[in-house]
């Protein structure tokens, strides 16, 4: 039987899968943590800003 047969045993190629996605789900989940400690860039947060002053304003003239 080969592996292309239908209910043909897949032996060892599973696991090694397995192995691959868990090392790279962790490296993915170390990454983010530290993009997660990272400062959020000034440029970032005045346009953050901006933004929320623009919806109080347009809130206070009754537009929403």
């Amino acid at each position: 039987m080969t592996k292309t047969q239908k209910g043909a045993p897949v032996t060892g190629k599973r696991s090694s899968n397995h192995d691959a996605t868990d090392a790279i789900a962790t490296q993915l989940k170390h990454y983010y943590k530290s993009v997660e400690q990272e400062p959020i860039p000034d440029q970032l947060l005045d346009l953050l800003e901006k933004l929320d002053q623009a919806e109080r304003a347009g809130k206070s003239n009754g537009t929403n």
